[in-house]
């Protein structure tokens, strides 16, 4: 067969008999275009319970029609490409999508989803008041991804706070002052 072909064709090969020319016989060779397929968007990225269309396009066939699936096995992915985020994400993670043409089964064409967890991040207790050398813990609760660590500032910087979240207001107050304890992520 021709190393491109650019429509199907039927070639007939024949056979024919060197000590009788009147006899022969014949065999039908059909030839068909190779088919190949792409996917668009390539990648994407999404938060939890959102969606993404993916498109197949096949060609090299009339029979453009696709299998759609995931791996790992993370949201879920409809009969028409459109791939849906689950509903919660503790965690970054990837997953493949890929369409696999009907009309030739090894040729595929796969996208990459970036899912991206919402960080959450708490503070408690929400205020306190303290005397003068007081101190008290705050503690942050971070959801939403496996990093929990936060950094702690204060505004203004009057006393201080430790890397654990302790903190101390300075050991004389000449007024009353308001200071915000803040973490972040």
């Amino acid at each position: 067969a021709p190393a491109d072909i650019a429509v199907p064709a039927v070639v007939t090969v024949t056979a024919t008999s060197e000590a009788n020319l009147t006899r022969s016989a014949s065999a039908s060779v059909t030839l068909r275009p190779n088919v190949t397929i792409s996917m668009t968007p390539t990648s994407s990225s999404l938060r939890a319970g959102m969606t993404q269309q993916f498109v197949a396009s096949v060609g090299g066939t009339t029979n453009t029609a696709v299998n759609w699936s995931i791996s790992p096995a993370v949201g879920s992915i409809s009969a028409s490409g459109v791939y849906t985020a689950p509903s919660t994400l503790n965690s970054q993670q990837v997953v493949t999508v890929t369409a696999s043409s009907v009309a030739d089964g090894s040729k595929t064409a796969s996208a990459s989803v970036t899912l991206v967890p919402v960080v959450t991040l708490s503070l408690s207790p929400g205020s306190v008041s303290l005397q003068a050398s007081g101190s008290r813990q705050f503690v942050a609760s971070v959801g939403g991804t496996t990093n929990t660590g936060v950094t702690w500032s204060i505004s203004p910087a009057v006393g201080s706070i430790s890397a654990s979240g302790l903190y101390t207001s300075p050991s004389t107050l000449n007024s009353q002052q308001v200071v915000t304890v803040t973490a972040t992520s």
